[in-house]
């Protein structure tokens, strides 16, 4: 088991989203992608929720308060 990280730069949308998909290709079923963006961008990572869920992950938002991160911990739902 391991975990995969992402850090999400939203100015980069095309890159990070083929990045996206490439480490979503493989993310094992007891494995963990972390995706982390400034807090500032939580209201535009609906996009990449959207992407998560349609690809069969559960998704859970967290914020970070001390560092103004927002973190997105995705793992691949069980069939």
């Amino acid at each position: 088991m391991s975990d995969h990280y992402i850090n999400y730069n939203m100015e980069l949308e095309t890159d990070g989203n083929a990045r996206l998909m490439d480490i979503i290709k493989s993310v094992g079923k007891d494995e963990e992608l972390i995706i982390t963006m400034e807090g500032n961008d939580a209201e535009k990572s609906k996009h990449i929720l959207k992407i998560l869920e349609n690809n069969g992950f559960e998704v859970l938002p967290k914020g970070g308060h001390e560092d103004n991160q927002y973190h997105l911990v995705a793992r691949k739902r069980m069939h």
